[in-house]
């Protein structure tokens, strides 16, 4: 009996297990506020009893995460690598430890669970979209608002401003809002403008502290609501929606018309979306956290070029989509003119 001839090398299908455990490793690390308590250099025998874990296991531990690139090492002490440090130690404002900890249900669905959607398919009960509690929504977005300004409103500026109007811009939208850091990254970036940040009650509420902590108060408008049934004012030069147009899905036509309603003459209308191509394949970034919900009966994905079909529906012009890199993954920048 001969051996087989193999013709490739299975190492990527290891790395997909080393990558369940290396993010495995990242979340017990902030269970335990280990990346907390490495922003000094400390040994493992520190760590344990800081922390009271057993102080060879958190040698192991320690190690595990510097072959990661979360940690470093020198002889017997350790301490975060840069990425850690910016964004993994509680108490600064780019702390993402909590919006992490939220992510990793989406991320990671169990074999076991995989299994059961495709046997027996969504229930009835999970194929209905899930109405949360005021409280629920205002915790979750408390907990976005270090994923926000963490590199995601500097790369909203960066974008907007590159709008050859912007600069004559006075008055703006931030549609579906969450915690208000993209439309108050705007008002700071650019002293002409007056902003009008949009949101559900709860959420809404969690924007206009924002506001007051950013001391721009007096330049921003909080609207609180359901933006698909409720007005959402009008005279605007632009209207931003990241990543909120999924929830108009079932009445996307007369939402696209709500929005260019709401514009002046020359407004700029600015969609970030998941951008799926339509085979239903890419980008990775957005098609693997949006499995869940797909296999819960709840397919929420907007593909590539849906809302730009849709802007030119409306009666936009000049409209444009371009692919984005952002820290969340790829997604679709979608811009139209209003005439």
């Amino acid at each position: 009996m001969l051996m087989p001839v193999v013709h490739l090398n299975f190492k990527p299908l290891q790395d997909l297990l080393l990558k369940k455990s290396e993010a495995n490793l990242l979340l017990a690390g902030l269970e335990l506020k280990i990346f907390t308590n490495l922003a000094t250099y400390h040994s493992a025998e520190e760590i344990a009893e800081k922390l009271h874990l057993h102080t060879e296991n958190t040698g192991h531990f320690l190690n595990a995460l510097v072959a990661c690139d979360l940690t470093c090492k020198c002889e017997e002490l350790f301490w975060n690598s840069p990425i850690a440090n910016e964004f993994l130690v509680e108490g600064k404002e780019t702390y993402l430890g909590d919006y992490l900890l939220s992510c990793d249900p989406w991320y990671t669905i169990s074999p076991e669970l995989l299994c059961r959607f495709l046997r027996e398919g969504p229930s009835a009960s999970e194929s209905q979209v899930e109405m949360r509690s005021g409280e629920f929504w205002e915790m979750q977005t408390r907990g976005s608002i270090n994923y926000q300004r963490s590199g995601m409103a500097q790369i909203i500026v960066d974008l907007v401003s590159s709008i050859p109007e912007y600069e004559n811009f006075t008055k703006i939208l931030d549609l579906g809002c969450g915690p208000g850091l993209y439309g108050i990254a705007l008002v700071l970036d650019n002293p002409n403008l007056q902003g009008v940040l949009f949101d559900q009650p709860p959420v809404a509420a969690v924007a206009k502290r924002n506001a007051e902590d950013y001391g721009v108060s007096d330049r921003i408008t909080v609207m609180s609501g359901d933006y698909l049934n409720d007005p959402i004012g009008e005279g605007y030069d632009l209207i931003l929606a990241s990543m909120t147009l999924n929830f108009a899905l079932g009445s996307f036509n007369s939402m696209m018309n709500k929005v260019f309603d709401a514009l002046n003459p020359g407004g700029v209308f600015v969609a970030i979306s998941d951008g799926r191509t339509h085979d239903g394949t890419k980008p990775a970034d957005m098609i693997i956290p949006m499995l869940l919900p797909a296999l819960m009966g709840q397919n929420m994905a907007i593909n590539e070029d849906f809302i730009a079909n849709a802007m030119l529906d409306a009666g936009f012009y000049k409209v444009r989509s371009k692919p984005v890199q952002t820290p969340v993954g790829e997604v679709e920048c979608t811009i139209g003119k209003k005439k």
